[in-house]
């Protein structure tokens, strides 16, 4: 009966271990997990319609003009736990505004675990082209390591359109790779996003975004932002679809640097974790 047991035990291993190597290699060899911002993280990712901090170089650049001082940022995400590999993705952020031209963003992310990384630099420029009303693009090189494989590499484009479209709402688009890239024969994700921003009172945020990926539902995101405290206390939660997710976040600092943590469930993986530090000059 223990050799039985031993034997089960040692099945239910090596099976999960297949199931461990499979998903990792089969899901985030595509730079599917490339938003990061712990702001946005604890809305769910409901941003695209706020985008009014350096984390806009992720979720929609045309938000960029919004920003009017230097921000740096880092972000570290421990995703569904590591799944027993330390998969995470790590970020540097940075956004410059500029007279007469707006602001421009650069980022510099990896993610992955031991035997497989993807790294991507993105640079990103907002503008606005009338009042409330801005564009951005960015440009992103992908770079694909796998121990066994070796590297591949791509370039991707995306662009944006942000709006202030009535009193204290706003609007947002955001497409992502448009370019359609590819490394070898798989091509990288593509997405567009619709979202919606109210906004009824300073520390208030509300956000509603539609991300339609080819071959894939419509994912739903919804997130609140309340700060309880001025500069210095702020919740966050939200949920999304495909699957249902819910996200809870807190943030707390001073005028200049910020200090942010968000916490991503699943239906079925363990939790993801988010922390970020964010500096403003």
């Amino acid at each position: 009966m223990v050799s039985g047991w031993s034997s089960g035990c040692f099945r239910g291993l090596v099976v999960g271990a297949v199931f461990l190597l499979f998903f990792v290699a089969t899901v985030f060899a595509s730079f599917e997990e490339n938003d990061a911002g712990v702001r946005a993280e604890g809305m769910a990712g409901a941003f695209v319609a706020i985008a009014d901090d350096v984390s806009a170089i992720n979720f929609n650049p045309a938000g960029l003009f919004q920003v009017g001082d230097r921000q740096a940022q880092f972000f570290y995400k421990l995703l569904y736990g590591g799944v027993g590999a330390g998969l995470h993705t790590t970020e540097l952020a940075g956004c410059l505004p500029l007279p007469k031209i707006g602001t421009v963003g650069l980022r510099l992310q990896e993610t992955g675990f031991d035997l497989q990384s993807q790294r991507s630099l993105k640079l990103a420029h907002g503008f606005q082209l009338a009042e409330g009303i801005g564009f951005g693009y960015g440009v992103n090189g992908y770079n694909l390591y796998q121990r066994e494989l070796g590297s591949g590499f791509a370039c991707g484009l995306d662009i944006g359109m942000f709006a202030r479209v009535y009193r204290r709402w706003t609007a947002g688009f955001y497409a992502h790779n448009v370019n359609l890239p590819r490394i070898g024969t798989s091509e990288l994700p593509r997405l567009v996003c619709f979202g919606l921003g109210f906004s009824p009172g300073p520390g208030i945020n509300s956000g509603l975004t539609l991300t339609k990926e080819p071959g894939r539902r419509t994912r739903v995101a919804f997130g609140q932002e309340l700060e309880i405290i001025p500069d210095n206390f702020v919740l966050r939660a939200g949920v999304h679809t495909e699957p249902v997710r819910f996200t809870f976040g807190l943030g707390t600092g001073f005028k200049k640097v910020r200090v942010d943590y968000a916490l991503a469930t699943h239906p079925v993986l363990p939790l993801t974790h988010n922390l970020g530090l964010m500096i403003r000059f």
